[in-house]
């Protein structure tokens, strides 16, 4: 039943989003497992998209059956583009931010991902480019 709940979900997710003519979704492909907003996601292809028309801050990744959201704290309207900042902190990858052509969104870091960079070294940024 909770499948069946995520599936209907997930499925008028992605109907609101494709019936809006602005929403211009990313496909990425992340060779590493990261972690958002303190849940882990797999190495996968992923489709990154607006959750609703109107709302800026909600992002839906949609990948290997499954989608989740997550909801940015910060967006700067003045960097665009196509790509995913990850923070990589000993051996895990925190997802920072999500340039998209309408902004930068910004994932705040978890409490998971403040530990880890206070016993590490600098932690180091990597970039995953997006095709739209």
């Amino acid at each position: 039943m909770k499948n069946f709940v995520a599936l209907l979900f997930l499925a008028g997710v992605t109907l609101c989003t494709a019936a809006t003519a602005n929403a211009q979704a990313l496909k990425v492909t992340v060779p590493f497992d990261f972690v958002v907003n303190g849940k882990t996601l797999p190495a996968a292809t992923y489709t990154i998209r607006d959750t609703l028309p109107n709302d800026t801050t909600d992002l839906a990744f949609i990948g290997d059956h499954r989608g989740l959201l997550f909801r940015a704290t910060e967006i700067d309207d003045t960097v665009t583009g196509t790509k995913l900042v990850f923070h990589h902190i000993g051996d895990e990858y925190f997802l920072s931010d999500v340039v998209t052509p309408r902004g930068k969104l910004h994932f705040p870091a978890s409490r998971k991902a403040t530990q880890r960079a206070q016993g590490a070294d600098t932690p180091s940024v990597t970039i995953v480019a997006a095709n739209q």
